[in-house]
C-alpha cells in the first residue's frame, strides 16, 4: 500500500482514535503526523507489509507516539510543580554564582550538569540526548563538579 493512499484512508479514523484514546485533541494530530512521519522514513517496508499489516503499523506506530507524548508530558509537568519550590529556597546569588561558573566550563561539562540540576534527567537519559553511555556521563559530572568546587575555592 503506498503511504499516500495510506494517509488518505486512514488519517481520520486515526485521528479519532486517538482522540478518544488521549482527550486531546492537539496530541492525537501530533501522534497521526509522527506515525505518518515514520511511515515516510519505513517508506519501503511499510509499502511491501500486506494492507493489513500496514494499518496496524500504522496505528501502533501513532499510539506509541501518543504515549511517549504524555509520558514527556507528565515528567515535565512534574518538574515544573516542583521547580518553583526550589527556586524560593535557594539563594538568587548563588543560583547566578553557579551559572557563571557553568559557563566557564566546556560544552560537554556543562551540558550534562545544566540536564541533571536544572532539568531532573539521570545519566541514562543525558546519555540518550547526547549519544553517549551513561557512565561517560557520570564520570563528565564528577568532572564538571570538581572544577567548579575548584573555582569557589580559587575565588
Amino acid at each position: 500500500m503506498l503511504i499516500e493512499d495510506a494517509y488518505s484512508r486512514y488519517s481520520d479514523p486515526m485521528f479519532l482514535a486517538m482522540l478518544r484514546f488521549s482527550r486531546d485533541e492537539t496530541a492525537a494530530k501530533d501522534a497521526v503526523s509522527h506515525a505518518f512521519t515514520q511511515a515516510l522514513i519505513n517508506r519501503e517496508m511499510l509499502e511491501s507489509m500486506p494492507v493489513q499489516a500496514a494499518k496496524a503499523w500504522l496505528y501502533a506506530a501513532a499510539r506509541n507516539a501518543l504515549v511517549d507524548m504524555k509520558r514527556k508530558e507528565s515528567r515535565f509537568v512534574a518538574l515544573a510543580d516542583t521547580y518553583p519550590a526550589d527556586m524560593q529556597a535557594s539563594d538568587p546569588i548563588d543560583r547566578v554564582t553557579v551559572e557563571a561558573m557553568l559557563s566557564r566550563l566546556p560544552a560537554a561539562l556543562s551540558t550534562p550538569v545544566y540536564l541533571k540540576y536544572y532539568q531532573g534527567y539521570n545519566a541514562t537519559e543525558i546519555g540518550a540526548a547526547m549519544g553517549l553511555p551513561s557512565a561517560t556521563v557520570r564520570t563528565r559530572l564528577r568532572t564538571a563538579l570538581s572544577l567548579m568546587r575548584a573555582m569557589t575555592k580559587g575565588e
